[in-house]
């Protein structure tokens, strides 16, 4: 009789924490070839430029380091390491974060802008 109460739970359970695990999302980047690109160097002084508007910095693009990008459902989501200067301090190294909608007035949107560790 135990065993029947066993198996009687093992029935209801597992199918019940199978359905409610989320499902593995592969998710597949590809890097950018090129960084001397126009389209890649026009993101990177996207993500400068609304950076300093939106934090009043002023900050100076000076060269894209690498960078890899995913399709979405929302369109391109774009991941960069660039180098900036800020004034009169060494160059540092920033990740920033963009996604271009493809279409609209403005399709280019800045996701996060932070400064890189210097281990990396």
């Amino acid at each position: 009789m135990r065993l029947q109460w066993v198996l009687a739970v093992l029935v209801l359970v597992v199918p019940l924490v199978t359905a409610a695990a989320p499902d593995v999302v592969l998710e597949t980047w590809d890097p950018v070839q090129n960084t001397s690109e126009p389209y890649w160097i026009n993101t990177a002084e996207f993500a400068v430029s609304s950076y300093n508007k939106h934090e009043k910095k002023n900050l100076v693009f000076e060269s894209l380091v690498k960078g890899k990008t995913r399709y979405e459902v929302t369109g391109l989501y774009i991941v960069l390491v660039i180098k900036v200067k800020d004034g009169s301090l060494p160059s540092s190294n920033y990740d920033v974060g963009v996604r271009d909608k493809y279409a609209g007035p403005n399709p280019l949107d800045l996701i996060y802008f932070r400064r890189r560790p210097k281990f990396w």
